[in-house]
């Protein structure tokens, strides 16, 4: 029976015309054989024909097998070369096969079975060379669409990563626009300064000073998480701020943010059941009333600092936040004390204190806060600035800013 699969072809060279007909008598049912009688015949073949395996008798006249052989390399890199040669030839056939120009050599006579199972071997080693370009060639189409691909989503993130900064920044804008200007603020306060670091570019820290009735309300603030969540949060606190103190005839501080409170829980539809979200707001509110030279506190887990030639007065807010609270609801309190001229207030977000740095990597903690507030108190205010922008970058090191900073001080 015949198979219809098609014949390997290979390349017979012998200047024997006898040892021709004999190879072609032996394997003309096995293979696609193609002769040739010197080596020029070859290469005219191997140009229409696409050759698997060559098999070349070693002496010919004007070009030797091991000559042919070479000389085709450049050209037909993925034939399998065999050589068919004499005792005598042995040592440069070796030489030829250790340096890959020859795959094996066969020894004359040959027997036809053990030419055929060389054959077959060396037809074998010629599909699995063609199977490994095939797969080199379709993992280097894969490695290079799959670049494309990386390269194209890239650049999609980058222009998404683009569109989105610019959103935020634009975001960054609106915020910065409901805070109170500087102008004003020189015009209300003699001295002040106001430290302001976000994490991102929008924060969840704010601060808010509007003025009535010759007081000044000072309130900073942090809210829950920070970046695009906490300036969400930000912008309800400084509207419900301004509705209630707009709307409220005689403003005290615990009012505020009891009134403030009852706003956030409101617009957030909270319950108080434990699987929903506990969004809402730790603040310092004083009122400074410049008449009276009187100073009205109430915090929500914030205090406040008034500094007084070397003494640090600390007023300590309630335990509960502005939002959702697990315990019953009470009212904030309210702290009135006189104040002095030359004293120095300050209201801040815990942003400073959690900051991790130092030897030890730890936070900076509120004893070192007040600390600093001791030693640098008596300097003007803009120098007060530079001093806690100077140490909390040499605390902060090579670390990255864990949390939004904001930290207001007031020469009263």
């Amino acid at each position: 029976m015949t198979s219809n699969l098609p014949m390997h072809p290979i390349l017979y060279l012998d200047d024997e015309r006898d040892n021709l007909i004999v190879f072609n008598s032996a394997f003309r049912r096995e293979y696609d054989v193609h002769l040739a009688g010197s080596g020029q015949e070859g290469l005219e073949i191997l140009k229409k024909h696409e050759i698997q395996v060559i098999i070349t008798d070693q002496r010919m006249p004007e070009m030797t097998g091991i000559q042919f052989l070479e000389k085709i390399i450049p050209d037909y890199p993925h034939c399998i070369r065999m050589i068919l040669t004499g005792f005598s030839d042995i040592e440069a056939i070796i030489q030829a096969i250790n340096t890959g120009r020859v795959y094996r050599y066969i020894t004359k006579p040959w027997n036809k079975e053990e030419l055929k199972m060389n054959i077959d071997k060396a037809i074998e080693t010629y599909q699995l060379r063609c199977q490994n370009r095939k797969l080199i060639e379709d993992l280097k189409e894969a490695n290079q669409t799959l670049e494309q691909k990386v390269s194209d989503r890239t650049r999609k993130i980058e222009l998404q990563n683009r569109e989105i900064t610019c959103s935020i920044q634009y975001a960054s804008r609106i915020q910065n626009a409901l805070l109170y200007p500087h102008t004003d603020l020189e015009k209300l306060f003699h001295s002040y300064f106001i430290l302001n670091k976000p994490k991102d570019i929008v924060s969840g820290d704010y601060y808010w000073m509007p003025t009535r009735d010759n007081k000044a309300i000072v309130a900073v603030a942090d809210c829950t998480g920070h970046g695009v969540p906490g300036a969400f949060m930000s912008i309800l606190g400084v509207s419900f701020l301004n509705e209630i103190v707009n709307k409220t005839v005689t403003i005290r501080t615990n009012e505020i943010l009891n009134q403030l409170r009852g706003q956030v829980i409101k617009s957030l539809h909270q319950t108080g059941k434990s699987d929903e979200t506990r969004d809402g707001m730790e603040m310092a509110l004083c009122i400074i009333d410049f008449g009276k030279m009187r100073l009205q506190f109430s915090g929500a887990f914030r205090p406040l600092y008034l500094l007084r030639k070397g003494d640090i007065i600390e007023l300590i807010g309630d335990n509960m936040p502005i939002g959702i609270y697990e315990e019953e609801e009470s009212s904030f309190t309210n702290k009135e004390i006189p104040f002095e001229k030359e004293d120095v207030i300050y209201l801040f977000t815990d942003g400073y204190l959690h900051q991790m740095g130092g030897y030890n990597r730890k936070t900076f903690k509120s004893q070192n806060f007040k600390k600093l507030l001791l030693d640098i108190h008596t300097h003007p205010m803009h120098k007060q600035k530079e001093l806690l922008e100077g140490k909390l970058t040499e605390w902060q090191g090579d670390l990255e800013q864990v949390d939004d900073i904001l930290v207001v001080g007031i020469k009263l």
